[in-house]
């Protein structure tokens, strides 16, 4: 049944291979949970608008009634309302371990999947796959079938795991051992900060520290002589292969950083994206090259291809797009030093210049960046 909402603007209801579409929005304990993180894992998105309306209604109650689906790991659940009584008056709340709902009051996300048709919502259920495509979109009436088809995948699901590969390329040789020695030893010799990460904040990329979120230390390289070298190594041994695989060429690198993840905190940096705030959107590819090996933990993982890890040997490296959803796994053992370039070109120059006053002086100030020699 249609719920009236009073806004004319809509979109089309997103169809069974297609990306779903990200967004974030608020959340009990949370203003702006992003749904895109959660990737990895199948989502049923149930937009049910208001409690009132008894098919709304009757929609989640069969899903709460197989909250067994939903274990956090596999699966999640969540629901969207439009109607402050369903939080207020009727006690929605979020359920361990994975039963969560979204406070759209002003129908964003409601709009964005297509249930907003007129003045009218239309409850809808989505199906999200782990890479966030969308597997099906139904009436808030196929409840039970949607949840059968999930059901279904979840039994399929450590079979077709295997046999996903994320699109990312190792490299081995990028550095010689003895550059990582020393890039070790300059790291040791330093002064190493906690590592923070860009986070929009009304309109402005600012550094967040959240050791919730991360737990890093970082120095950045100061030596122009050091910095000259490994920019050649870069050149010469990284870019064209970059330009071979993904048919990209690489013209800047911003930042010359190296990274300690240590066991003594379990270090890791949880899921994230590296291009989406207006500091960050000029970055295309970021390197992850290892230099040393003596640890455990502390691996890649991009959870929308699979639960498959990746870890480059000791002076290679791993080159992904930033816009790919990724993690560093937690370091158990030992410590993990990492050396983490992004690399961009003149179209990304140019949309970085132009938000350079959306972006904080002290983020600016952490970034030391290289022209790539034309023609690699």
């Amino acid at each position: 049944m249609a719920q009236t909402i009073g806004d004319s603007r809509w979109a089309k209801i997103p169809e069974a291979g297609e990306p779903a579409p990200f967004f974030a929005a608020a959340t009990d304990g949370v203003d702006r949970y992003s749904l895109d993180v959660v990737a990895g894992r199948w989502i049923v998105l149930m937009i049910f608008g208001t409690l009132a309306e008894p098919a709304s209604a009757e929609g989640l109650r069969v899903a709460l009634d197989r909250a067994d689906l939903f274990n956090g790991t596999d699966a999640a659940f969540f629901g969207v309302s439009v109607d402050p009584a369903d939080r207020l008056q009727r006690g929605l709340a979020n359920l361990e371990p994975a039963i969560r709902f979204f406070w759209d009051f002003d129908c964003t996300v409601a709009r964005l999947y297509g249930a907003v048709h007129g003045e009218h919502l239309k409850p809808l259920i989505f199906l999200i796959d782990p890479a966030f495509r969308i597997a099906a979109a139904a009436a808030i009436e196929d409840t039970p079938a949607v949840l059968d088809r999930l059901a279904g995948e979840l039994r399929e699901a450590p079979r077709q795991a295997q046999a996903q590969v994320a699109p990312v390329l190792t490299l081995p040789r990028i550095f010689e051992p003895e550059q990582c020695e020393r890039l070790i030893g300059y790291y040791r010799a330093g002064q190493p900060s906690v590592s923070g990460f860009a986070l929009d904040v009304d309109g402005r990329t600012v550094q967040h520290v959240d050791p919730y979120l991360k737990r890093r230390h970082d120095v950045t390289i100061e030596d122009e002589t050091l910095v000259a070298d490994l920019k050649l190594r870069l050149e010469t041994r990284l870019f064209p292969m970059v330009h071979r695989a993904f048919g990209w060429r690489a013209q800047h690198i911003e930042r010359f950083l190296i990274c300690r993840y240590g066991a003594e905190e379990q270090g890791f940096f949880s899921r994230h994206r590296d291009d989406v705030t207006a500091g960050t959107a000029h970055r295309k590819f970021a390197v992850s090259l290892n230099l040393n090996g003596d640890y455990d933990g502390g691996e890649l993982c991009f959870p929308e291809f699979g639960p498959r890890t990746y870890k480059p040997p000791v002076g290679g490296a791993t080159v992904f797009g930033c816009n790919l959803l990724h993690e560093a796994t937690p370091v158990t053992r030992g410590e993990r030093f990492v050396f983490v370039p992004f690399l961009y070109d003149d179209e990304g120059a140019r949309l970085r210049r132009a938000n350079l006053g959306r972006v904080d002086a002290d983020l600016r100030g952490n970034r030391k960046d290289r022209r790539a020699a034309r023609g690699r």
